[in-house]
């Protein structure tokens, strides 16, 4: 049986321009392919293999997930318990939410909060971000709608840490990592690229040589440093490789079983592979997919084929990951790869190749199926740019109220921390989250803010300077950092 040819991969990559892949197919417990394709570092030629570690990204979420789950069936807390009733500590900003939230809210992304991703990669504590919580205006109605937030399961892995008196890091390692052999799996970018054999992080795009900003182009693949997303390690910061993953996922396909030992009860994997919110991930319309599937807990669940099929997609800085299992056909396929957008569509031509031909059923040229749907879904496949500038121009001949040193100085808003603004020979910049911006003034007291990096997209955002109405003082500014929710008040600090 072919699992899948490396003349398919390889023109596959080559046809996206991505470095490398990584392809591991486990079946009734038989590892059916744990390989490499293409390049670890394009210009040394290092070559993939089974141990190469890669950023997981967002599959990070079905460990979180599982290790809550953990915690629940240790009795630290029922999943359907409002958080309030063992951590009293726990706030939104929506008092009805702080009531009734539960961490099944958290892990199936229903707290009525959007986005706010600029937060879970801050150079602050969870303990902040816990915090920060009561100060983040919801965008929906708590449980009216689906809403992808890398942040709540940021914060579920730190009611992990409360209930525990341990680090995330430390129980994710004792109860998952160790217990299933997954010895080259970590949660620090700091040890992954301390080891001699990782995956380097490229973009599809150039550097700007006047900015030093990514551009988004056919220039690339283009190498980047790795980003650290330590705080973030619940929702998108799990380093591992193919030999770990298949582990993970045969942990999975076998209910709960690792080396012959129950980890977690049926009823509990139950729990976590089990849609609990209806969601709409892929908008293409191939009649081997069903229109929309759901969420469960860390993982999605869906169907192929008329096949049951649960799995998740990642995407961080320079890394995408997909893993996938079929419970009844006990298959678990994971797919890496060293760039992100596009990485989607080539990693999927890659894994329903695989499962046609696994499970034996009629091929489909499903290259040239997602070739074809390459410009159509913006951001979601390509498009990594996100402005929030709106339409209009900017009005000519107009200038700042004040002079440059009157807008200089630290500026804070409680759901978002301190923002300095500092002057640099004729203009200004911005240290936000340990990172320079640099700022452009666009008309009167309003700039704008290139290359502001959240999760996988690039913003570019308005900010406008307030004055005091009692001496005309620079006293704030607002600042639209998400699309989800209205520009943000940050107050002179005085």
């Amino acid at each position: 049986m072919e699992i899948i040819s490396k003349e398919y991969v390889n023109r596959e990559l080559a046809r996206y321009k991505v470095p490398g892949m990584g392809i591991g197919v486990i079946k009734d417990g038989e590892i059916l392919m744990a390989e490499g394709f293409g390049y670890a570092d394009l210009e040394k030629k290092i070559p993939i293999d089974k141990d190469t570690l890669w950023g997981i990204a967002s599959c990070s979420k079905s460990f979180t997930a599982c290790l809550l789950v953990m915690l629940s069936e240790e009795g630290y807390f029922d999943m359907e318990e409002p958080i309030r009733d063992f951590l009293p500590d726990f706030r939104l900003y929506d008092p009805a939410a702080t009531e009734l939230c539960t961490v099944t809210d958290l892990l199936c992304h229903r707290t009525g909060i959007g986005g706010y991703d600029a937060l879970w990669t801050d150079t602050c504590s969870r303990a902040d971000l816990w915090d920060r919580l009561r100060y983040l205006k919801p965008n929906k109605p708590f449980r009216g709608a689906v809403q992808y937030s890398n942040l709540m399961y940021t914060i579920a892995g730190h009611i992990a840490e409360k209930l525990t008196g341990k680090s995330y890091e430390e129980l994710i390692r004792e109860k998952i990592f160790l217990p299933l052999g997954m010895t080259r799996t970590n949660c620090s970018i700091t040890d992954m690229c301390k080891d001699g054999n990782y995956a380097r992080p490229y973009w599809q795009g150039s550097v700007d040589g006047t900015s030093d900003a990514y551009l988004v182009n056919d220039e690339g693949p283009l190498l980047v440093e790795n980003w650290n997303v330590d705080l973030g390690c619940p929702c998108g910061g799990i380093n591992s490789c193919v030999s770990d993953m298949l582990k993970w996922l045969s942990f999975h396909i076998n209910d709960g079983v690792a080396d012959g030992k129950r980890l977690l009860s049926h009823e509990s994997m139950v729990l976590l592979h089990t849609a609990q919110v209806p969601y709409i991930m892929w908008e293409w319309k191939f009649p081997e997919v069903p229109p929309i599937g759901g969420y469960a807990l860390g993982w999605y669940n869906d169907v192929y084929r008329g096949h049951p099929v649960v799995w998740h997609t990642g995407e961080i800085e320079g890394y995408g990951t997909m893993q996938y299992f079929f419970p009844r056909e006990k298959l678990g396929i994971v797919v890496f790869n060293n760039i992100h957008k596009p990485d989607v569509l080539v990693e999927c031509s890659c894994i329903y190749t695989i499962i046609d031909n696994v499970l034996g059923l009629p091929r489909e040229d499903w290259s040239s199926r997602f070739w074809a749907e390459r410009n159509t879904y913006g951001h979601m496949l390509e498009d990594w740019q996100c402005d929030l500038m709106g339409d209009g121009a900017p009005v000519p001949g107009t200038n700042l109220s004040h002079g440059l040193d009157a807008y200089t100085g630290k500026y804070f808003e409680p759901g978002h921390g301190t923002i300095e603004i500092f002057r640099e020979g004729d203009a200004l910049r911005m240290k936000y989250r340990g990172v320079v911006q640099e700022m452009e003034h666009y008309h009167y007291d309003v700039f704008r803010v290139p290359h502001v990096k959240q999760d996988t997209l690039i913003y570019t955002c308005p900010l406008t300077f307030h004055t005091s109405y009692e001496d005309g003082s620079i006293d704030g500014f607002e600042f639209k950092l998400y699309s989800q929710v209205g520009p943000l008040w940050f107050r002179r600090v005085k």
